[in-house]
């Protein structure tokens, strides 16, 4: 008996935690006007620190017209490996282990395998920028800068939002140049980044990044939804909706 009530207690304290898990946090307070210095500040404050965090999700993918759904693990290793292994129905189905300079993958059923450097996701994203620290950012909902901070202005906007945008936009509508795109970060009012817009004018390639139900975990802000739209000649989706975030180290397997 004692361990039967021992069993439905913690199934009730796991269904707890979920639920805890689950809920959003939204922003508290308001924007505030500032100048570019004051901001950077307060946005490093405002982020989290953790040496290794196991992610559980569900991705939902439509790219290159297929369509994959799938439970995607990740794990991130400091700012030295990201390891991802999505499975259907229990089964690997691919498995990347992404480090500064290399990216490899393989698909298990159709022994499709990748050995790269990041050229792979910037060809994938229609881009030229993404490095490792910036692929990391983009997954935890982090400015992934395209230039230096100094080449930013922030402003605040009527809904309550800071607009953190690349001060050659302007001067980029009128005559683009290759390798250049014009793009502004959107952040809460706790310096949390809500939305990204991307567009390289020169091939009309549409960039847009959303970050949704953001949750504070042992007092760590970390969205609960990321989902990338890519507009050009087609339009690739990808959606990844966090559901468990685990701090402690381990040693994922990649062969």
């Amino acid at each position: 008996m004692t361990k039967k009530l021992y069993f439905i207690g913690f199934i009730l304290l796991m269904l707890q935690s979920c639920g805890t898990l689950k809920k959003s946090a939204p922003a508290a307070g308001e924007v505030e006007s500032q100048n570019l210095a004051s901001f950077k500040e307060a946005y490093n404050a405002a982020l989290p620190n953790f040496d290794h965090l196991q992610i559980r999700s569900r991705i939902d993918a439509d790219v290159n017209d297929k369509s994959v759904k799938a439970t995607l693990r990740l794990y991130l290793d400091g700012d030295d490996r990201i390891w991802a292994n999505a499975s259907m129905l229990g089964i690997t189905g691919a498995r990347a282990n992404i480090t500064q300079d290399k990216v490899q993958a393989y698909e298990v059923l159709d022994k499709t395998f990748i050995d790269s450097d990041f050229t792979f996701f910037n060809q994938k994203l229609k881009v030229n920028f993404i490095t490792f620290d910036k692929l990391k950012q983009l997954l935890l909902g982090q400015l992934f800068l395209i230039d230096a901070w100094e080449n930013y202005r922030i402003e605040t906007t009527e809904n309550n939002q800071y607009a953190l945008s690349y001060k050659l936009n302007d001067a980029l509508k009128k005559k683009p140049v290759d390798g250049k795109y014009i793009h502004t970060f959107y952040l809460d009012s706790n310096y949390r980044l809500t939305k990204v817009e991307i567009l390289d004018s020169e091939s009309n390639t549409e960039i847009t990044v959303n970050y949704t139900n953001w949750q504070l975990v042992e007092n760590k802000n970390l969205p609960g939804i990321v989902n990338v739209l890519v507009k050009g000649e087609k339009e690739d989706k990808i959606e990844l909706e966090y559901n468990n975030f685990d701090f402690s180290e381990t040693d994922p397997p990649f062969r």
